[in-house]
């Protein structure tokens, strides 16, 4: 080990560890430069790969949900479309009317068992003009101004997809629509529902062997969950519920993954986490996830791989790297040793000439035997010595020429003297103006605080102004609050109207069996001749009421089909106020924000004038910095005209130095005794 040491106390010892030490130091230098350089593109293209995939996994599970939302709905339209024909073929043969085989076909739409389709869909007629015929909620409105309703009525047979709000809600979602066009009765018969609601109609086993044929590197794979937590579909876990599962750093990975997907349904979201088939055990593996959500089903499709698979290249380059090292490391060192052992001989010769030198004698040079940087390193080193020899020899000589120096430098410094007292009177001039100009900058001092109170002025009135505009806001926000009660208790009004509706249907079943009794009573009372005329007319009496109770009823019910008419209208103008509310909201709303940009103008002018105001504080005080330094100059000046009195004493001083420097020379020994 002491053996080692001293090798390397050496100057080639030195060399070669340095050497090695420079060259492991710059090879991990190398590699961390290429590890952040690489990585970070390995990891891009890993995620592009993912993205790509999931974009493919996506259009798969919605390509095969369309195809079956399509069909479903198709179909039942087909089919609901059969019992109108049907009807109309009970019409055509006089069986019953036109209206009767109309109001039947119609009784069974408004079913509401029959005719609800998904969880709030339902089955509805609409004619040609877009014209609510038949239709559970809004009958006899005209929808024809929808931009999907103008393409419903252009196209009458098929499927449409567009995006609707139902009352109560304030986002609108995706909604589809089966139509079969029954041409007789001028009637689109319309099947719809939100598209998320028929998730149960997917064959999610068809999905699953889909997705199972997407490779992702040796252990990657995609599966799909809902936005409430359940695995449509995963290769070891379909079924299960994990949104409340754990990470292993105490986390919520799902809730995590569910949020950002659902927040930014358009965005491709990348994650790192641990492998939720092994999270339980505590053996997850790293894993590289791509997620993107299908707002119309509220399923996300996910593609991951294990993150240290993307960086399998990476890690075989450094191996290699490392073997390389190793090697080179050795070669190199051997080498060196050898180099170095022939550069370093004239080094150690070097080295007695210079301990000779340090002794005084300046007659021995090196022998210069090549022409390599060695060769001229001796060259140089023969010059230095040269050089010094000849600086002896000028420097003996310039003794002489200092000391005659030495008497014309105390003639100059009289003159100095006299020129530093012109100096220090024209500093003093300065001096003076500058007196005025500190009294100047105090003045503007003095108005710029004017001006940053005009400001902060200006920016409470605009306050006061903002504050004003939010109280209007809110004044909106009531009317807009109160318009919605309205709209609700018109709804309200449409309930009661419907029960009301019940209610003259009782009193016409009572009329009917009240003229079928009448009626009866008139038959008895005639067959019981002379003793039953009084009875007869009684009963005539009363059938005439019941006629004249079911006249009233029809009424009625006219009067309330106008009532329900008024009172659809008054629900979509009510609706018309509110979106005329909500726009003047919104202006409100864009006069508050223009209120806040000319508050933050306000902030920075008053800010910026007060800023102004610190400047030119600093500029008085820089003034008068400057005023304190002129007069230090001044002094300054005067103590250099005291100074320069002394320099004639220290000429004398020089000469003395002079003396005792030319003793110093003389005792080198150089080359030809000179």
């Amino acid at each position: 080990m002491k053996r080692v040491f001293n090798f390397f106390k050496g100057l080639k010892g030195k060399i070669q560890l340095v050497f090695a030490v420079f060259f492991i130091i710059a090879l991990c230098l190398f590699a961390a430069v290429m590890y952040l350089t690489i990585k970070p593109d390995l990891m891009q293209k890993a995620v592009r790969e993912l993205s790509s995939i999931t974009s493919v996994a996506s259009s798969l599970v919605a390509d095969y949900t369309d195809m079956s939302v399509e069909n479903h709905l198709v179909l039942l339209a087909e089919d609901v479309k059969k019992v109108a024909e049907y009807e109309y073929q009970q019409f055509k043969s006089g069986r019953i009317s036109e209206e009767e085989a109309y109001n039947t076909f119609s009784r069974f739409i408004l079913d509401p068992v029959f005719g609800r389709v998904g969880e709030t869909g339902y089955l509805a007629g609409v004619d040609s003009n877009g014209i609510l015929a038949i239709h559970p909620k809004s009958q006899g409105v005209d929808a024809s101004k929808y931009d999907f309703m103008k393409k419903a009525t252009a196209l009458k047979n098929g499927f449409i997809e567009y995006e609707w709000a139902n009352v109560g809600e304030e986002v609108p979602r995706i909604k589809a629509g089966g139509m079969a066009y029954f041409e007789p009765w001028d009637l689109i018969i319309w099947a719809s529902s939100y598209k998320n609601e028929f998730t149960s109609l997917i064959n999610v086993e068809k999905i699953g062997s889909s997705l199972s044929g997407i490779n992702i590197g040796k252990n990657g794979y995609t599966w799909v969950i809902d936005t409430e937590g359940n695995l449509i579909f995963h290769p070891g876990m379909t079924g299960k519920n994990i949104y409340e599962q754990i990470d292993e750093a105490g986390g919520k990975t799902v809730d995590e993954i569910i949020t950002e997907a659902v927040n930014n349904p358009d965005t491709y979201h990348t994650k790192v986490f641990a492998d939720l088939t092994l999270a339980e055990t505590g053996d997850g593996v790293q894993e590289l996830a791509v997620y993107k959500n299908i707002a119309d089903l509220n399923w996300i499709v996910i593609s991951q791989i294990p993150l240290d698979e993307t960086t399998v290249f990476l890690r075989k380059i450094f191996l290699m790297m490392i073997i390389l090292a190793a090697g080179s490391i050795i070669i190199i060192n051997i080498i060196v040793n050898l180099i170095f052992s022939r550069i370093l001989a004239p080094v150690s010769r070097a080295k007695e000439i210079s301990g000779l030198v340090s002794e005084g004698d300046l007659s021995l040079r090196l022998e210069v035997e090549s022409e390599d940087e060695i060769g001229q390193m001796a060259d140089q080193f023969n010059t230095v010595i040269e050089k010094f020899s000849n600086m002896l020899i000028t420097v003996r000589n310039t003794t002489h020429v200092l000391l005659d120096s030495v008497q014309e430098l105390s003639v100059s410094s009289q003159e100095i003297s006299s020129t530093s007292n012109e100096q220090a009177a024209a500093v003093k001039e300065i001096v003076s103006t500058m007196e005025d100009s500190d009294n100047l900058s105090k003045s503007i001092a003095v108005k710029i605080e004017e001006v940053t109170a005009v400001s902060n002025n200006t920016k409470k009135v605009v306050n006061d102004g903002f504050t004003i505009i939010k109280e209007t806001l809110s004044k909106m926000d009531e009317i807009r609050q109160a318009n919605t009660g309205t709209i609700s208790g018109i709804k309200m009004l449409g309930e009661k109207i419907e029960s009301i509706w019940e209610i003259v249907n009782i009193i016409n079943g009572i009329a009917d069996q009240t003229k079928i009794i009448a009626f009866n009573a008139e038959l008895e009372a005639s067959a019981a001749g002379d003793a039953g005329k009084n009875f007869q007319i009684v009963a005539t009496e009363i059938r005439r009421l019941a006629d004249s109770t079911v006249s009233s009823t029809n009424e009625i019910k006219t009067k309330i089909n106008e009532i329900q008419h008024s009172s659809d209208r008054l629900i979509i103008s009510s609706e018309e106020g509110t979106t005329k509310i909500s726009k003047g909201w919104e202006l409100s709303n864009a006069l508050k924000k223009l209120f806040e940009d000319v508050l933050s103008s306000s902030e920075i002018s008053a800010t910026s004038a007060e800023h102004i105001s610190i400047s030119i504080k600093q500029q008085v005080s820089a003034f008068e910095q400057i005023l304190l330094t002129l007069k230090q100059i001044s002094e300054g000046i005067d103590n250099f005209v005291i100074s320069t009195k002394a320099t004639t004493t220290a000429s004398h001083n020089l000469k003395s130095q002079a003396d005792a420097l030319n003793e110093t020379v003389i005792e080198y020994k150089v080359k030809g005794n000179r």
